[in-house]
């Protein structure tokens, strides 16, 4: 077997595991402090393959560049990540998986104005499918009112910006690539959480025991181990399939919410589910076929 498939079982298998130990972590650790440790240990242990990367290139970074990594790290770690912890501590670990999975959808509309990619009617069309996905999966849960209603809506916002998150990246690995993104844009994104902690008095690195083992394996395998394997999995497969595996990610975070934490998987989440996914993939369906014909021409 390709080892590249591995690498890339590996990524999503731990990356279908954040909404269910994070939503163990609810009354152990506050959101903000969860983020702080997660990524600035995450973006450590990044930061020798970033360093080594750069330093092969021979790339000396500018202030501009450093400003887009202060973005970058605004939009996803302080932003989108922490409209994610939060909506899961105020739902479920199996909703949370499925809306924040929408977030190709976000890309595609984010992308229109800031890259310029034209929106055909197939990708309009594919928004539309998975925006009914994302209705049918919490329709029925509006009405359950405050802290729920409040967490769906930090869910869809934590898309949002997730979407926002990786078309500013996209910028920036023109001219980087993905390791060093992610390294400089964890550490400083967390650095900017620092306020936060420090103004509502939140401790930073004092953890309590019982919530040591599901932060230890967020900061090392969901952060730090989980973006490695990725970048080895794409290095070593087929790029548009490489993106395809991540559609297996709600349905995977569903299924070990299930057994974990026994929440129930209802059948809005299962039909909602599979529109979104149908949305994502039509969205998705040039990128992929573009990418499908680039990696099959470097073969040759």
């Amino acid at each position: 077997m390709n080892k590249g498939y591995f690498y890339l079982f590996l990524t999503v298998f731990f990356f279908s595991t954040y909404e269910v130990v994070g939503r163990t972590l609810t009354n152990l650790v506050n959101p903000y402090q969860l983020n702080f440790v997660r990524f600035f240990i995450g973006g450590l242990i990044l930061l020798p393959i970033a360093l080594k990367n750069i330093k092969s290139k021979n790339i000396r970074m500018t202030w501009q560049d450093f400003l887009l990594l202060v973005l970058i790290g605004l939009t996803n770690v302080v932003f989108s990540m922490s409209f994610l912890q939060l909506g899961i501590n105020m739902t479920s670990a199996s909703l949370s998986a499925v809306i924040f999975s929408s977030n190709p959808l976000f890309v595609m509309i984010v992308a229109s104005f800031v890259l310029g990619e034209k929106l055909n009617s197939t990708k309009i069309y594919g928004l539309i499918l998975g925006i009914i996905g994302l209705v049918i999966v919490f329709y029925k849960q509006l009405n359950v009112g405050g802290n729920h209603l409040v967490g769906i809506i930090l869910l869809v916002l934590s898309s949002i910006t997730y979407g926002i998150y990786t078309v500013i990246g996209k910028k920036f690995t023109v001219k980087y690539d993905s390791v060093v993104m992610n390294s400089f844009s964890f550490i400083i994104g967390s650095l900017m959480l620092l306020p936060i902690l420090l103004y509502n008095k939140y401790p930073v690195f004092n953890l309590p025991a019982k919530a040591i083992p599901q932060m230890l394996y967020l900061t090392v395998f969901v952060t730090g181990i989980a973006y490695y394997t990725y970048f080895l999995g794409l290095s070593s497969v087929n790029t548009g399939v490489g993106s395809m595996v991540f559609f297996a990610k709600p349905v995977l975070a569903s299924i070990i919410a299930s057994i974990f934490l026994s929440e129930k998987i209802t059948i809005q989440l299962v039909i909602g589910t599979i529109v979104i996914l149908i949305g994502i993939l039509i969205v998705q369906k040039d990128n992929i076929a573009i990418l499908s014909r680039k990696n099959a021409d470097e073969e040759t």
